[in-house]
């Protein structure tokens, strides 16, 4: 990936969209199914092949989405680069609502409210980049934002009301994440996974412990942090938590020395999607959000997210590798 050079992606990324939407909607055909789609964990997300193994087809999908919405944006600021007003910030919008929504709804359906999250992640970091007016990115950004707190604030100060009206509208399980998030050790069933993360965490103190007696669920994959943290105490979860920033560190240096505005669109949106995957697996961790199934890029296990996470990081690598310089030259800031 890192020799193929980043600007190819500008004349292929329909097909790559086009292969990933075909294996989700291959997914929603087949499964469940015992041997190719299992249902695993109440939701039909991996193709199950032999020799090959498990595939998730939506962690490739969210690598071919980025390329598919950096070049849909790249190519409507070249064509109103000299134009830019509100009209022009919604028609994009518009571009980027249509290559989003068919992936939700496949999504949805299996479901993975996860990658839906990511997704998010991924549109609001390429929202921030594009040029849109701010003033639309205070509504886009900041409207779901108060929405979100006012939830959290109702659910504790009006829990009737919350209950009668709001969660009667969820799926049982999407109830049952809320109560295992805000109330994990009264909702003890619903809770287990993080109050079992937390106290292995805790039982880490500073430099940590090989006591292997706390249970974690999902410790390979979606638990690893607290399992890092119990082993390896403060000292091992701060310096994975510092590795991450200087990994993002990294990407953020290369769109900034980046004179291709399409790098700078696929690095800003890898950003957005490794910010928010570690935020979300480490806070979850901590009881601080509510439990999804991300993985923590690099360190746990799954063979899609692997393949996917260094895909990312080798387009990352071809931008800084490809990126053209030039002696004399005029940006426009």
């Amino acid at each position: 990936v890192l020799h193929f050079d980043f600007e190819y992606y500008l004349n292929i990324h329909w097909f790559l969209y086009g292969f990933g939407l075909f294996l989700l909607i291959l997914l929603d055909i087949i499964g469940p199914h015992e041997t190719i789609a299992p249902m695993i964990n109440g939701a039909v997300s991996w193709f199950t092949l032999p020799v090959i193994g498990s595939i998730q087809p939506s962690e490739l999908m969210r690598i071919f989405l980025i390329i598919t919405l950096s070049a849909v944006t790249y190519r409507h600021n070249s064509k109103y680069q000299n134009n830019r007003d509100i009209k022009t910030d919604l028609m994009l919008l518009g571009k980027m609502a249509l290559v989003v929504l068919p992936v939700l709804i496949l999504l949805e359906r299996q479901p993975d409210m996860g990658s839906v999250m990511l997704i998010g992640s991924i549109l609001v970091a390429l929202m921030i980049v594009s040029g849109i007016s701010y003033k639309l990115l205070i509504l886009l950004i900041g409207g779901p934002l108060f929405v979100f707190a006012s939830f959290i604030f109702a659910f504790f100060r009006f829990p009737v009301f919350v209950e009668t009206y709001l969660l009667s509208m969820l799926q049982d399980y999407q109830v049952n994440r809320i109560h295992g998030w805000l109330n994990p050790f009264e909702y003890v069933d619903a809770g287990f996974q993080t109050v079992r993360a937390i106290t292995a965490i805790g039982s880490g103190r500073l430099f940590g412990n090989n006591d292997t007696s706390i249970y974690i669920p999902e410790a390979h994959t979606d638990f690893i942090f607290a399992v890092i943290s119990s082993m390896h105490g403060f000292i091992g979860g701060a310096l994975v938590i510092t590795l991450y920033f200087v990994l993002l560190y990294q990407i953020l240096i290369t769109a900034l020395r980046c004179h291709n505005a399409f790098g700078k669109y696929l690095c800003a949106s890898l950003i957005g999607m490794l910010s928010f995957q570690v935020f979300q697996n480490i806070g979850m961790s901590l009881g601080l959000l509510p439990v999804t199934g991300f993985t923590l890029p690099l360190l746990s296990y799954g063979g899609s997210s692997l393949i996917a996470t260094m895909f990312a990081l080798g387009m990352v690598m071809s931008v800084r590798y490809h990126s053209k310089s030039y002696f004399f030259e005029s940006r426009k800031e």
